[in-house]
């Protein structure tokens, strides 16, 4: 593999992007992830006894290291040539701020294709690209406010809020913290942060798992989760979260889950601490390319069955 770096420049973007940025200068307006986009081939329709050149780009949006597995293949019989399955290791770096510019990991996979041989009329196949790697993100609000209601002492602290935006300082990362719910509760010496952090997945793709079985569909799919505030460990309840896992389910189409975190209050005086929710999981993603086969015999047979029938219509006549 051969790997490149791709520089984005801000100067455009931040006139769209300033006022919605995480902590660390990204977009905080949604996840991201891994992309891959065809180079090659670009044509879409290829004569039969011709092999297809293919080149895939890979790029990682996400601000967390990309290791992981590219396989590409197509739909085809491998009885009539074309391409069987081929896979490269991926390792792309986090993406990253420089001077105002986004550097973003890229890196370009060329699998060989065989020539495609004994079709029998015109055929068409799918060249699938499937990248399967693991993200590994520590994100959150760098300063979270707790209070006893009781305390009215400056400064002040509200007893519940809706933390987003700049103020949530999220990752980008295929699934990451898109909102957070605040609220204190209890009595005077007996006060409980309670945090409801909703994560959502990108548009394409889906969460995996390294070791896949038959009942992971049923099962769901595992995200680690662990959050602390101040350092302290939170404890976390929610549906399908289960011993600091996340069973995220795809016969639920939802792409955002809810899960609950508390912790009790030392002692009811301000403080302003960071909340770290660190997500570990497997995330796949495919991109298809559909390719149009010609077989010559057949389409010359084609051309010389529409010429005799056009032929016996002026016979006709």
């Amino acid at each position: 593999m051969k790997k490149e770096h791709l520089f984005l420049s801000m100067l455009v973007l931040i006139v769209f992007i300033s006022g919605c940025q995480g902590s660390s200068g990204f977009s905080s307006a949604g996840p991201n992830g891994v992309q891959i986009k065809f180079i090659q081939p670009k044509d879409t329709i290829v004569n039969e006894g011709s092999s297809v050149p293919i080149e895939i780009e890979i790029t990682n949006h996400a601000e967390c290291n990309v290791l992981g597995t590219l396989c590409v293949r197509d739909t085809l019989s491998d009885s009539f040539g074309g391409l069987n399955e081929q896979c490269k290791g991926i390792n792309l770096g986090e993406a990253r701020t420089n001077n105002k510019n986004i550097e973003i990991d890229l890196d370009k996979f060329f699998p060989v294709s065989q020539p495609y041989t004994n079709l029998f009329v015109d055929q068409s196949t799918d060249i699938i690209a499937n990248a399967k790697y693991s993200c590994d993100i520590v994100t959150g609000p760098s300063g979270v406010c707790t209070k006893s209601p009781f305390n009215t002492d400056n400064p002040q602290c509200p007893t519940s809020e809706i933390i987003s935006g700049n103020d949530l300082g999220s990752k980008a990362a295929p699934v990451t913290v898109t909102r957070i719910d605040k609220s204190i509760s209890g009595s005077q010496n007996d006060l409980k942060l309670n945090l409801d952090i909703e994560l959502r997945k990108m548009d394409k793709g889906r969460i995996s798992s390294n070791e896949e079985s038959q009942d992971s569909n049923l099962k769901g799919y595992p995200i680690k989760i662990e959050v602390d505030y101040a350092g302290n460990q939170m404890n976390c309840k929610g549906q399908d979260y289960k011993d600091g896992i996340l069973y995220w389910k795809a016969t639920n189409t939802n792409p955002e889950r809810i899960i609950n975190c508390e912790i009790l209050l030392n002692s009811g005086i301000y403080q302003k601490d960071p909340v770290n929710i660190h997500l570990n999981y497997v995330y796949e993603i495919s991109e298809s390319k559909t390719i149009n086969i010609k077989n010559i015999a057949y389409s010359q047979l084609k051309n010389k069955k529409g010429y005799l029938r056009i032929n016996n219509l002026f016979k006709l006549n």
